[in-house]
């Protein structure tokens, strides 16, 4: 059996595999409510063992919110683990928990990998995934393997300054994509969670309308930017804006539609992701899948 999990700031998941992938069963908790990062290895490796149903766990991947360091497996100090310490050296608390191998990435990296193997990626060989929720990032899989760079943190197109003169990001510099489109910023500037002003904007609102519309472009000039950068096949779209797709999948679009630098013979696909709410227990599962 492998084990898959997918730690976030509000929930995390765990999923147990055959060796294949296919998913045995699945188990979440409100991760706030499990006490740090002791509570959550006891809860994980508990569950885990419940869904195995005896069965021997050969392999565990688990996909982290940054920053975080995958070779040495520690979490730096991610801003949504709140009440977490920084530095926890998360991989070896689980190796010692599970008996087993562990490996650990940061959570976009394995959405790229998710929808590469299993998704809207498959048979592809380059491409980029962008998560757009709470935060921005991107996972890469270049030449058909995850790219994650010299220390871990490639694909941070959530930092990537669009003005430097532009509003301060929550990281130190100005201008950054999460400053002007991460869920926070347009709920600090509308002054209502950003799913209220998307909900706003579909019934029509002008004002909710013109935020996301801005919040969308800015969005499609880091996506050019990327493409620019790492030329892919595709950029696969992610996370819980994406549920308001039709909103703003034209904007998305639009500066690299309207670029006559990114011509049509590698202006690269922009989709939505298929894999949904899974798709961070299916990249933990696919990474050690790999890497056993």
């Amino acid at each position: 059996m492998i084990a898959g999990i997918d730690l976030g700031g509000t929930q995390v998941r765990v999923a147990v595999a055959a060796g294949d992938g296919r998913m045995i069963g699945t188990a979440k908790a409100r991760t706030p409510e499990l006490g740090g990062p002791a509570g959550m290895v006891a809860w994980a490796r508990e569950n885990a063992e419940r869904l195995a149903a005896g069965a021997r766990i050969e392999a565990v991947g688990i996909g982290v919110p940054g920053p975080s360091d995958p070779r040495s497996g520690v979490l730096v100090n991610p801003p949504n683990l709140v009440g977490w310490p920084p530095g926890v050296p998360l991989r070896a608390m689980l190796e010692e928990a599970f008996g087993a191998p562990v490996h650990l990435e940061n959570d976009a990296n394995l959405a790229a990998l998710a929808e590469f193997k299993r998704g809207a990626g498959r048979g592809l060989h380059n491409l980029a995934y962008v998560t757009w929720s709470t935060g921005i990032g991107a996972g890469l899989i270049l030449d058909g393997r995850l790219y994650s760079g010299a220390h871990g943190s490639a694909g941070e197109v959530g930092h990537m300054v669009l003005d430097p003169g532009g509003p301060e990001c929550f990281c130190g510099q100005r201008g950054c994509t999460e400053a002007y489109a991460s869920g926070n910023s347009i709920a600090r500037g509308a002054g209502r969670p950003a799913r209220e002003v998307f909900a706003a904007a579909q019934a029509g609102d002008p004002e909710a309308a013109a935020i996301v519309e801005h919040a969308a472009r800015m969005v499609g000039l880091a996506l050019l930017n990327l493409a620019n950068l790492v030329d892919p096949e595709m950029i696969i779209l992610g996370g819980g804006i994406t549920e308001s797709w039709s909103l703003v999948e034209g904007w998305l679009s639009e500066p690299l539609l309207s670029s006559p630098f990114v011509t049509p013979n590698r202006r690269p696909r922009i989709v939505r992701a298929e894999l949904g709410a899974d798709v961070g227990l299916v990249g933990a599962v696919e990474w050690a899948i790999e890497n056993r």
